[in-house]
């Protein structure tokens, strides 16, 4: 198994993280540092605003783990950190 096989069982918290979100008519992007996360929502911090943005409308997320950029998508991290790190 490589790296990526297991970024889902990393905490995300401190990361910095570029998502796509929203409808496909109408998608945003924000970069940022993700600063805390629940079971439906990450919350996204950057220079300038605060972001709350739910799980289900994530239709990117890229991390940066080791000199490597991680793409997954939003229904892959839906649930609770604390049980997404024991799996």
């Amino acid at each position: 198994m490589t790296f990526r096989d297991y970024i889902t069982r990393y905490e995300f918290i401190g990361r910095n993280a570029e998502i796509d979100y929203g409808p496909i008519d109408n998608q945003r992007k924000v970069n940022g540092k993700i600063i805390f996360e629940t079971k439906n929502t990450i919350s996204l911090a950057n220079d300038f605003k605060k972001y709350i943005i739910p799980k289900k409308t994530i239709q990117r997320l890229g991390l940066i783990f080791k000199d490597e950029i991680c793409i997954m998508n939003g229904s892959m991290i839906l649930g609770r950190p604390e049980d997404r790190l024991i799996k």
